[in-house]
């Protein structure tokens, strides 16, 4: 699948099922450096999640700080495919866009930037 950039960056559409079954779009900025993906905490809330009941860690990031994070396992549709993802939600995110990382998408979909179109290819790995 072929995906244009928003925005003109790397930023692309996932949506996630919540508690009560609904499915929500989100838009995620495609980073190979982060090792899992982290969305913004108020995500959590609105897709039902108590977010501190996840597994907490901790990421470094781009100062040196490390922010606390807590893991879920959430039903996710993404590049046409459905399965279950690891994301991270923390109320420390200091980007304005949510980070789709290495844990569950670069595992299972390869990704070929064509920054020059502004475009991102997706295929299932």
């Amino acid at each position: 699948m072929i995906f244009a950039y928003i925005d003109d960056e790397p930023i692309v559409p996932l949506e996630i099922q919540t508690r009560n079954g609904e499915w929500i779009e989100f838009h995620a900025y495609i980073d190979s450096g982060a090792g899992f993906s982290v969305f913004h905490a108020d995500h959590a809330e609105v897709l039902g999640l108590n977010m501190t009941k996840g597994r907490k860690i901790f990421f470094t990031v781009g100062d040196g700080a490390q922010i606390p994070a807590y893991i879920h396992k959430v039903p996710v549709k993404f590049a046409g495919e459905r399965f279950m993802a690891e994301i991270a939600f923390s109320a420390s995110l200091g980007v304005g866009t949510n980070l789709l990382g290495l844990k569950s998408f670069f595992d299972r979909f390869s990704f070929c930037f064509q920054h020059f179109l502004k475009k991102v290819e997706i295929k299932k790995g």
